[in-house]
């Protein structure tokens, strides 16, 4: 049996999740197109939605998730005012990380992808540790793919 391949980031049916944003007047440069760091807050967005959602984020919890890199490809201008949805889904998972790959759409374009790998780590030393049982059970059925 073949697996279907999995659809590229700039393609809605790439993504389960998702959230809608808005351009603020703010995310405007000087040269009237968005700048680049509010491309960063709309994948925030998405990322903090989703690891609240699934449970993946407890404030007070022993053991965190954080952000260890950041890629993101800029593919369309953007401009005030406009109306975005935030696509994710997990393209990997590791032993002590995992992947949130996003797509940022405004209408049916893609305006921007990101990946970013997050970092599972103890909250008392500081030190990155395995995903536990729980962890892989919440991420798996966001696996791109799955």
């Amino acid at each position: 049996m073949t697996q279907a391949a999995t659809p590229p980031l700039t393609s809605k049916e790439a993504f389960r999740f998702w959230i809608d944003e808005r351009v603020r007047f703010a995310d405007i440069d000087i040269l009237g197109h968005v700048n680049n760091k509010a491309f960063m807050t709309y994948a925030e967005s998405a990322r903090a939605a989703f690891l609240i959602q699934t449970g993946l984020f407890d404030p007070r919890g022993p053991r965190q998730n954080v952000v260890a890199r950041i890629e993101i490809d800029y593919r369309r201008e953007l401009h005030y005012p406009n109306e975005l949805r935030v696509g994710l889904c997990v393209s990997r998972i590791g032993n002590k990380s995992f992947v949130l790959s996003q797509g940022i759409f405004a209408g049916d374009s893609c305006v921007a992808t990101v990946n970013a790998t997050m970092v599972h780590i103890d909250t008392a030393s500081r030190q990155t540790t395995a995903l536990g049982e729980k962890e892989l059970a919440i991420l798996q059925p966001w696996l791109a793919g799955a």
